[in-house]
């Protein structure tokens, strides 16, 4: 494994105990799934964290949100890390760098995806992980089916190699499940892309990336072609998993009115991702109803509505 990428997964695990420590973020995306479900196939780099409260208006949610990123660089800061916060995107999201020398790590908050659809699980560093940098790691992560229902739409959104291995690795532990498939359509419902963008997302060539940010952090060896092979089945699966519900519930979204009952989630009306969703769809009606009517029709020819 590349020595870089070993060495920013031993900062990056110096510094996770300190944002999770107050209990309000919880971990998602491919560090939770390789060192803390899965027995480190690839490393992961990132720390991407969710907030856990959905509750709130969305100032006062940004408000916490703030504070807590100012006590985390403060306690990093006292650790001799130093930190930088980005205000790219600051709409959507916060990025705060955690520096050493010259291995960077990255925590990224989503503004707009706050709380989560089933409860989070305790887990500590996987045996792999732990055994090669010396040192147990605890934190609070996404419920499993949760962790991948949200892979799966960022895989099909943005079509990183990375993504593609996660969903090997999946497809190597059994594949879809209801579950995970009901997460899934909920994520796909607050991503800020036309549902049928991301749904039916055109492919993209992952060579450049596969060579550049991919080799050199997976354990278990895959090639290209395995990962091609994972995006064509999970474009098929995918698709032959959306049950009625599913599909009542996207038809009725992009058209402004969701049956909330299509699926199990007690409090999805509340997620403020799909609040604003709908918030832009029905700005979308007023300001363009051809084109507002232009993605109903669309997802509903390519569902076979």
């Amino acid at each position: 494994m590349d020595r870089t990428y070993v060495e920013t997964v031993r900062l990056m695990l110096e510094i996770a105990p300190e944002v999770f420590a107050s209990g309000k973020f919880a971990l998602k995306g491919g560090t939770a799934l390789n060192l803390f479900v899965r027995n480190m196939p690839r490393l992961s780099i990132d720390i991407d964290a969710v907030f856990m409260d959905h509750t709130g208006t969305r100032a006062a949610a940004l408000g916490l949100m703030a504070n807590e990123l100012t006590s985390i660089r403060l306690g990093l800061e006292r650790r001799g890390i130093v930190t930088d916060a980005s205000a790219r995107n600051a709409a959507e999201e916060t990025k705060l760098f955690a520096r050493r020398g010259k291995i960077e790590v990255k925590v990224e908050v989503n503004h707009v995806f706050r709380g989560i659809l089933l409860p989070t699980e305790r887990r500590p560093l996987v045996k792999s992980a732990a055994d090669q940098f010396t040192v147990h790691v605890e934190v609070p992560t996404l419920a499993i089916p949760e962790l991948y229902g949200s892979k799966l739409v960022a895989a099909m959104d943005r079509q990183h190699p990375r993504d593609f291995f996660d969903i090997h690795g999946l497809y190597q532990q059994g594949g879809l499940t209801p579950t995970i498939v009901d997460c899934f359509v909920a994520y796909l419902a607050g991503h800020n892309r036309p549902v049928h963008e991301v749904l039916f997302s055109r492919d993209v060539d992952m060579t450049v990336p596969f060579q550049n940010e991919f080799e050199g952090m997976q354990r278990e060896p895959v090639t290209l072609a395995q990962l091609n092979e994972a995006r064509i089945r999970l474009r098929r699966d995918l698709l032959a998993s959306l049950n009625d519900d599913h599909k009542r519930f996207l038809l009725g979204l992009v058209a402004g009115n969701p049956p909330w009952d299509a699926l199990p989630f007690v409090h999805l009306s509340e997620l403020p991702a799909i609040r604003w969703k709908l918030q832009n769809l029905e700005r979308l009606k007023k300001l363009n109803v051809a084109r507002f009517q232009a993605q109903t029709d669309e997802l509903q020819k390519r569902l076979g509505g």
